[in-house]
């Protein structure tokens, strides 16, 4: 049976590009010399409890993995990405989000595979649509009750928001991207922009310039799609369409030299898993949900307009559900 040392320092040689140089890495991360590093790699010299933790802190290895056995497949290490879920949660998850996807560029030939339930926020852009997204994620999502009574007409996020979610759209939109979409993807958007208004956190012509606002962000989408590359990069994007398997807004993230899968547990919270045979089991079921769906990409011309104008319709259909409702805010300010 392979020692706890052998199997962490196998770990790091997995997660190391082929042409690095592994003795040299360990001497970088542990501040030592090279022939210090040699002689714990070839475990002449037993790694001490610090330089360990240090180890498996760089590479993000969870040591328990160390300790299970390796033919119990009934056992896997998850790792939460939010401890602790609090008003400045949103701040974590564009922090934690950035970092993974400079970690995965930094492997080399990076790609996201997402199976969309609902509308990713790296696609929301910069502008009203995606100010209504910060909106209605910090709203939900906080305890406070003077910002859960705010209207969206008063709401301006702190400066450190808008940078980190600045530097999340940067990293996402560089990265190859794989999506699964079905027709509902957005009917939690919609209903998102229903509930505000009705609630009277947002006006009417508020509610129908963010709808109008989610088209133009579709729009860059299905222009990705008809490209295959990403807007903003030469990195390439495939789209796919499905409603035969549910999809649930897992994430894979996949280079060279690492696997991860991302499964949420609210609503931008997520478990984080590395274990070999679940990823490629997860992602093996990625590869049959792309079986069982249309390609909307490149010459699909045809599939893929048939898929968008069913979204559109779907936003057209509640801008005229919005025009024809009443809202708390039609008594603020009667027409009378």
């Amino acid at each position: 049976m392979k020692s706890s040392e052998e199997k962490l320092f196998n770990y790091i040689k997995q997660k190391l590009p082929k042409n690095v140089s592994f003795i040299d890495k360990i001497a970088e991360v542990l501040d030592l010399s090279y022939d210090a590093a040699y002689r714990r790699v070839n475990r002449k010299t037993a790694l001490n409890l610090a330089e360990t933790l240090k180890l498996a802190n760089h590479y993000n290895i969870d040591l328990n993995t160390l300790l299970l056995s390796t033919n119990n497949s009934k056992r896997i290490i998850v790792e939460k990405t939010h401890h602790l879920i609090e008003d400045d949660y949103l701040q974590t998850f564009l922090d934690k989000s950035s970092n993974e996807i400079e970690k995965l560029q930094e492997s080399g030939e990076a790609l996201l595979i997402n199976s969309l339930k609902d509308y990713p926020l790296y696609h929301a852009g910069s502008g009203f649509f995606s100010m209504f997204r910060i909106f209605a994620l910090i709203n939900i999502s906080t305890k406070d009750s003077n910002i859960k009574k705010m209207p969206f007409s008063e709401f301006t996020p702190s400066s450190e928001i808008l940078k980190k979610h600045k530097t999340f759209l940067k990293g996402y939109n560089k990265i190859s991207l794989t999506e699964i979409w079905s027709d509902s993807t957005i009917d939690n958007i919609l209903n998102q922009i229903q509930y505000f208004f009705d609630i009277g956190l947002t006006t009417k012509p508020e509610s129908i310039m963010i709808a109008d606002s989610l088209v133009e962000s579709l729009k860059v989408i299905e222009e990705q799609a008809k490209n295959q590359k990403r807007n903003h990069s030469e990195s390439s994007y495939q789209l796919y369409h499905n409603n035969l398997v549910p999809l649930l807004n897992t994430v894979i993230m996949k280079s060279e030299t690492q696997k991860k899968i991302f499964v949420p547990y609210t609503n931008l919270s997520y478990f984080r898993i590395s274990d070999e045979n679940t990823t490629n089991q997860i992602e093996q079921h990625f590869k049959t949900q792309i079986e069982f769906s249309n390609n909307l990409s490149g010459d699909a011309s045809v599939e893929r307009q048939k898929f968008f104008n069913t979204l559109y319709q779907k936003i057209e259909n509640r801008k005229t559900r919005l025009s024809l409702s009443f809202s708390p805010n039609d008594v603020l300010n009667p027409i009378f």
